[in-house]
């Protein structure tokens, strides 16, 4: 008797078990997931826009492959044209692309295009007779077809030299350009902030120099870019004023002295959030007019040079540049 209900009591189990294994619904295959994430200057088209355009392309819907997950992440900068930096991982996979385009609205149909084929390229070619996904959101300034927009330019800058004075200068300044997608050009003012460039002579005893400068330099730039960043030669010509005074004698130096000067140099300019910048310019300059700053006696004969500037002399400035 005892056997017989053990027997029993396994079968009821094992019943059990194959009815909760029948009447439990089956489970669901996990959808794949996208996280999207899209980062832009104001007038730009938003992420819910982006997805939208993404659906368009895949043919309504967005279907990411059983299991799998795909991240894109997309900054847009607008310095001297639009571009955006586009991150994805796929199945453990890291990706990198950088686009630029003629508006932010342009960069979004790119980056909509890109997500859509890593998600389902026969989906995307089964609907490309169909029109490719247009942004609602117009973008913040439409340029003529076929032409580079061209940007306004504003910045200000620190700048520090050695050539000019007698020993190293530095100053502060501002600028005004216009940029191209391969040009640029600029108008920047210096005024010198050393008040103690000072140059001695051996006589008469305790006899010196006080010096400053200020200029205005119009640069012209050849522009390259690789990825984000801008950078290129530029040939530069400079005018300025060099102030001297003389102490510990009784003629004094002359009080101005017209500079002007030619050069070339490099800049590079990397871009910010908001189409901010930062430049950065190295130039050499060669003087068109090497001036000498000499004391005189009471007869007007030279006693002493107390200054003259090389034969060239370095330039390096950096700052913030807003573009628009």
């Amino acid at each position: 008797m005892k056997r017989v209900t053990r027997v029993h009591v396994n079968l009821l189990g094992l019943a059990v078990v194959l009815a909760l294994a029948i009447l439990r619904p089956a489970r669901a295959a996990e959808p794949g997931v996208l996280t999207l994430s899209w980062q832009g200057p104001a007038g730009c088209p938003s992420r819910d826009e982006l997805r939208e355009g993404i659906a368009r392309l895949l043919g309504g819907d967005i279907r990411v492959p059983q299991g799998g997950k795909l991240e894109a992440r997309a900054l847009v900068t607008h310095g001297q044209t639009w571009a955006v930096e586009i991150e994805t991982e796929l199945a453990g996979q890291p990706g990198h692309r950088s686009i630029e385009a003629a508006s932010c609205h342009d960069l979004a149909n790119a980056t909509a295009l890109i997500v859509a084929l890593m998600i389902d390229p026969d989906a995307v070619a089964a609907h490309a007779t169909q029109p490719r996904p247009v942004v609602a959101t117009p973008p913040a300034d439409v340029s003529a077809k076929g032409r580079s927009p061209t940007n306004v330019l504003l910045g200000i800058h620190a700048a520090g030299s050695q050539g000019t004075l007698p020993s190293w200068d530095a100053g502060l300044g501002a600028e005004l350009g216009l940029a191209g997608r391969f040009w640029r050009a600029e108008l920047r003012g210096t005024y010198g902030l050393r008040r103690d460039q000072k140059a001695g002579v051996a006589a008469p005893a305790g006899a010196f120099g006080q010096f400053n400068f200020v200029s205005a330099a119009l640069a012209g730039c050849f522009n390259l870019r690789a990825g984000g960043l801008a950078y290129g030669p530029c040939l530069d010509a400079e005018a300025g004023m060099v102030s001297a005074q003389g102490f510990g004698i009784s003629q004094s130096l002359p009080a101005h002295t017209l500079w002007l000067a030619l050069g070339g140099g490099l800049y590079a300019s990397l871009p910010l959030r908001h189409r901010l910048s930062l430049p950065l310019h190295l130039d050499v300059l060669a003087p068109l007019r090497r001036s000498e700053f000499v004391f005189k006696d009471e007869t007007g004969k030279v006693t002493s040079r107390v200054f003259q500037a090389p034969v060239a002399g370095g330039r390096l400035s950096a700052g913030i540049e807003l573009s628009f």
